[in-house]
């Protein structure tokens, strides 16, 4: 049977979360677990996962992509399978790596018609530079095209597409409000800086736009390339297993935040703490990456959203560490360390009750696993 299969990273926060909602950068890494997307042709109509037909109330980012790129009346059934490394609600990207997956695997799947002499498309969604552009079809459906020539597998995909697309879903299912932190590092892969201003002209790569509510917000979109740190060096992941919703803990910070002016001043030091880290990281000075990570972590329980459990992980993790900190929202799932000795920080997090993962910076982006040289669908 045939079969298309993609997968994509997910990520953990180095530096800037919760500042980075007010407009200060934030830097991200993908991480070595991934999740993976499998298409295999199916005699019942539609796409289903598991033995039920995608909806979009079940499966928000999943009908998301399937609007954008994959037409149900010319293509036949597909029934998708899924496979994580990433846990759900923890903090790590899951929602976003399964997003940025599905939409390699479907555009794999179902071709993009181009231009048979010069190759452009006539077809997709990209980044042009200053705002999301559409190259055919709208926001909430893919118009089929016709002419050129149809690419498959990866002659038809592109990470920036799913990326763009990944944000998309994302933002479609948390009430239009998202960042597209997750999605750019899951899609890219390696390290990603995101601001509200181009922080560095050679590492920028494009300017994203979505509408939330009657605001247009904007990101500045980048990629930390070349990097180079000593051998040895990883980042442990280390989970609580307590879940605490994102919007939760976004939705508290901006509660302090009306009444206790301080706040502000706490987002303005983790803003010139990113600064710096990107610095020490830039520079392959892992000493001062680990302080940095460690002083963001103390910026963040300023902020009231630490949680026992995870001072409890970080505090095993520091001995045998060059620094460690909560990694997202907060109020529980993971915190990180950076480390020379993999081994003994991990050993040390899971004596203090955390479950473990070891990772190391650059991991790669999304990719294409397989694929049939015509996709998955039928011929004109």
């Amino acid at each position: 049977m045939d079969e298309v299969v993609a997968s994509a990273p997910g990520k953990v926060v180095l530096f800037g979360e919760h500042a980075v909602v007010y407009g200060h950068p934030a830097i991200a890494a993908s991480i070595a677990q991934r999740t993976t997307v499998t298409l295999r042709t199916s005699e019942a109509p539609g796409v289903h996962i598991g033995r039920a037909l995608v909806d979009a109330e079940r499966h928000p980012h999943l009908a998301t992509m399937i609007a954008h790129l994959w037409d149900d009346t010319s293509s036949p059934g597909i029934d998708l399978s899924v496979t994580s490394d990433v846990p759900r609600g923890a903090g790590l990207g899951s929602s976003a790596a399964f997003a940025v997956a599905s939409a390699v695997a479907l555009r794999a799947a179902s071709g993009r018609r181009v231009d048979a002499d010069s190759g452009a498309w006539l077809e997709g969604y990209a980044s042009d530079g200053s705002e999301a552009a559409l190259f055919e079809g709208g926001p909430d459906e893919r118009q089929p095209v016709k002419g050129g020539v149809l690419r498959f597998g990866h002659d038809a995909i592109s990470v920036e597409e799913a990326s763009l697309l990944g944000h998309v879903a994302e933002a479609m299912s948390q009430d239009g409000r998202a960042s597209p932190m997750d999605t750019l590092t899951s899609a890219y892969g390696g390290l990603v800086l995101l601001s509200n201003r181009v922080e560095r002209e050679d590492a920028w790569i494009m300017r994203r736009t979505m509408p939330m509510g009657t605001t247009l917000r904007t990101w500045e979109l980048h990629r930390l390339d070349g990097l180079r740190f000593e051998e040895g060096l990883s980042l442990v992941v280390g989970h609580t297993g307590i879940n605490a919703p994102t919007t939760n803990m976004v939705a508290g910070v901006a509660a302090r935040r009306t009444e206790d002016p301080g706040v502000d001043e706490t987002m303005d030091a983790i803003g010139a703490l990113v600064h710096r880290g990107m610095e020490a990281l830039l520079a392959g000075d892992a000493e001062a990456v680990g302080r940095t990570m460690t002083e963001n972590h103390l910026l963040l329980r300023r902020l009231g959203v630490s949680h026992p459990a995870l001072e409890t992980l970080v505090s095993a993790a520091l001995p045998t560490s060059l620094g460690a900190k909560l990694t997202g929202a907060g109020g529980g799932g993971c915190m990180i360390a950076l480390t020379r000795d993999a081994k003994a920080t991990s050993e040390a997090i899971e004596l203090a009750g955390g479950r473990t993962w070891i990772t190391s910076f650059g991991t790669p982006g999304a990719r294409l696993e397989a694929c049939p040289k015509g996709g998955l669908i039928r011929p004109d």
